[in-house]
């Protein structure tokens, strides 16, 4: 990830006017993220699942790209946006599935962050996915177990949730990891 953090910051370097506000290109950029982390949303939605709350995650491909490419305010931004969008048009803001998944984004955010900045030896964007889903499943468990289930039937999902997290962190993350090559703005 340290070719990546480095076009990150001179990416984000270059984007600053010399008034230190944000440019019409990030915004666009920014508002282009949260349309395909929507989208790539609704079309995992649309996709069978074996069980309600097991999902791969794809619009954390958006993430990962706007914590690279934007810095994490922004990839953070990309998140909270897309669970609010994404309950009001399913019908789930303010409901169980939105506290679950704004703890889970929020949590797993935070964590992408966290570990992209601070890890040593620095994690790839691949680690830094897994990384974040790790901490969405534990965050949603938590949440689960505080709210809703008490900490029996919670602990009872963590293996399982722990196993599951990290395949689809890995999944993530090498899509992640694709596009970013494809489009230019990592090497490996």
């Amino acid at each position: 990830m340290g070719n990546a953090v480095s076009n990150r910051a001179s990416g984000r370097a270059a984007e600053r006017g010399t008034t230190g506000h944000t440019s019409a290109g990030r915004v666009a950029r920014l508002g282009m993220l949260l349309g395909v982390a929507l989208a790539l949303y609704a079309v995992e939605s649309a996709l069978p699942s074996p069980f309600p709350f097991l999902r791969i995650g794809l619009a954390n491909v958006a993430t990962l790209i706007a914590l690279v490419t934007l810095g994490f305010a922004d990839a953070f931004a990309i998140t909270v946006l897309r669970v609010i969008v994404a309950s009001l048009v399913v019908g789930t803001f303010l409901g169980p599935g939105f506290g679950l998944a704004m703890a889970g984004g929020v949590a797993g955010v935070v964590g992408m962050g966290l570990a992209a900045r601070f890890a040593f030896p620095p994690l790839s964007v691949v680690g830094v996915s897994v990384v974040g889903a790790v901490l969405h499943n534990l965050a949603q468990l938590g949440v689960l177990s505080g709210f809703y289930t008490g900490p029996g039937p919670a602990m009872r999902l963590l293996p399982v949730s722990l196993l599951v997290s990290a395949a689809t962190g890995l999944a993530t993350g090498l899509i992640a990891l694709f596009a970013l090559e494809k489009l230019g703005l990592i090497r490996r």
